[in-house]
């Protein structure tokens, strides 16, 4: 999956980026992500940050109301 994100770049740095997906014949995006890949690769951060909470983030879907429910029907959940 992919998400689309906004950010402010120094001129000088995104023509750079700009040059080189053109050379490359790639879009921009693309060498921007390897360049954060490979950054974030080096730093040593974890590519599995979030854990079983990231791993299931919208796998069931539920409403308010579904939740309300489902904490009163678990014993003095709700303190009610």
């Amino acid at each position: 999956m992919q998400r689309k994100v906004s950010t402010q770049l120094d001129e000088a740095l995104f023509r750079r980026a700009r040059l080189e997906a053109v050379r490359q014949g790639r879009p921009i995006s693309a060498i921007i992500g390897e360049a954060l890949r490979k950054y974030l690769d080096e730093s040593g951060t974890p590519a599995g940050l979030g854990g079983a909470v990231a791993a299931s983030w919208g796998v069931l879907s539920a409403t308010p109301r579904d939740v309300v429910a489902i904490m009163r029907e678990e014993d003095d959940f709700l303190g009610s």
